[in-house]
């Protein structure tokens, strides 16, 4: 690594950070009330969340600090929007400290792995939190479906764990940890009051994420050492809505019900080429939240929140590698699950048709076999937190898609074409979060000697709900 690097600068000031700024210590009893409305208003509620609020019904695990101020606390959010800075001088803010729980706005919630001073700011890094470390007793239900048609969307920017590859669940990725919370630096993250077109750069990647109306999306295109990769995957939705109920009770999960209504279906549009026999293997946490404010319930401020995740793999076997192919197919009914007495029950759109086939439509006129897998990953929560690392209820659709054509040199014969297609099903209480992404996370933590996450806590159940392979022709050279 070169000394005038980006990497070695910024390795040399977390370094520098770590070693002249000690981690702050205990510093008394946390207060198990939450402070009431921020004086001057909720001009911060809509950038950085809505502010916890008391209630009787509600009891606070003992070691969540509450800090006031709300919104207006907030001083900015680092670009890897783990660590957040805030005003050293609010209620509660002497108090934070490592393996606590700071509670500040809906969005500001979680584990606080470090906390220091860094000039005027206090700046505090946090990781995930189950919903059960923040709250001990509590029901909380909407009063009726909340749409997302219209949500937040929260822009994290260029965090450096939106780039890594390899398998979401582990495995032979790389992880290069370069931007952190640095003495003297940070972001604000970005917000726009809609929905909409904004283009994001990430790891060689031009990503365009979509939500709610029409359905959960992104558009994404690669061009680069001889590779070119454009595509489009979409969860189709017709107005969406959300509904949810939770109890807790003595810090454990009583009752837990969470439905996504409006699926209607998938469809995948993918075009993959190479004129220099390279492949590529990328998995994209998407660094934004289209989030719905749900308002306060018990005082505590819930949102429903959707992030994405996109991989793609190629698998070109000669040096003119390419394949094309586009498909779609109709779900009906609505997502979710419930929980009760122990026991999981789930709410499958899985009532999979066929509208358009993709089998039919692949196209790769190639002396050698050409492949390509999209790995497609939908989330929506019900909670507190941000950027994915939310505490509450979570229903996560996974879609994988493996595409093949056979060499050209075989088509006098057969031109063998074969699809692939997965779903499945990811739902319970607490946190759920890729292992690849925690990987990523973890390493640039150890960077500033701070605490490690971890990938899942809490309740829940992973359903493979599909599983199909269509190969055409279905004859014996194709199935060999």
């Amino acid at each position: 690594m070169a000394p005038g690097s980006r990497r070695h600068r910024a390795m040399v000031a977390l370094l520098a950070v770590t070693l002249l700024l000690p981690a702050a210590c205990d510093r008394g009893a946390a207060d198990p009330t939450p402070p009431g409305p921020p004086a001057g208003g909720t001009g911060g509620d809509q950038r950085y969340g809505a502010a916890p609020a008391p209630n009787p019904d509600v009891t606070y695990q003992p070691d969540v600090v509450f800090v006031g101020g709300g919104g207006g606390s907030v001083r900015g959010l680092s670009e890897d929007a783990l660590t957040w800075r805030i005003d050293p001088a609010a209620s509660g803010a002497d108090r934070l400290a490592r393996g606590r729980v700071m509670f500040l706005t809906g969005r500001a919630v979680g584990r606080v792995l470090d906390v220091r001073r860094d000039g005027e700011d206090l700046a505090v890094t946090l990781g995930p939190v189950d919903i059960t470390q923040v709250i001990r007793d509590g029901t909380f239900a909407g009063d009726r479906p909340v749409s997302l048609d219209n949500p937040i969307r929260y822009d994290a920017g260029t965090p450096f764990w939106a780039e890594y590859d390899g398998e979401a669940g582990g495995g032979g990725g790389s992880v290069t940890p370069v931007v952190g919370m640095a003495a003297g630096t940070g972001r604000q993250s970005a917000i726009r009051p809609a929905a909409g077109a904004g283009e994001q750069r990430i790891d060689g990647f031009a990503v365009t994420p979509i939500c709610c109306a029409s359905g959960v999306g992104a558009r994404f295109s690669y061009d680069g050492g001889g590779i070119r990769i454009v595509g489009t995957v979409t969860l189709l939705m017709k107005n969406p809505t959300a509904r949810f109920h939770l109890e807790i009770r003595g810090g454990a999960i009583r009752r837990a019900e969470l439905l996504i209504g409006g699926m209607a279906g998938l469809r995948i549009e993918i075009a993959g080429a190479t004129d220099a026999g390279r492949n590529v293997n990328k998995r994209l946490p998407i660094p934004l939240d289209f989030s719905v404010p749900v308002g306060e319930i018990l005082g505590v401020p819930f949102s429903i929140t959707a992030n994405q995740l996109v991989g793609v793999q190629t698998a070109f076997s000669a040096k003119d590698g390419n394949i094309k192919a586009a498909g779609e197919w109709s779900l009906g009914g609505s997502l979710g699950f419930g929980y009760a007495d122990g026991a999981f029950g789930v709410t499958k759109p899985w009532n999979l048709t066929v509208r358009n086939s993709i089998t039919d439509s692949i196209y790769g006129p190639s002396v050698g076999v050409s492949g390509i897998i999209v790995h497609y990953q939908a989330a929506f929560r019900a909670g507190l937190g941000a950027f994915g690392f939310t505490a509450g209820l979570y229903a996560t659709v996974t879609a994988t898609v493996g595409l093949t054509v056979g060499s050209a040199l075989g088509a006098p014969i057969e031109l063998c074409r074969s699809i692939q297609l997965g779903l499945f099903l990811d739902y319970g209480v607490g946190y759920s979060i890729p292992a690849g992404l925690v990987k990523a996370v973890n390493a640039f933590l150890e960077l500033i000697n701070a605490g490690s996450i971890e990938a899942k806590s809490g309740i829940g159940r992973v359903d493979n709900v599909f599983n199909k392979l269509d190969i055409q022709p279905d004859v014996k050279i194709c199935r060999a």
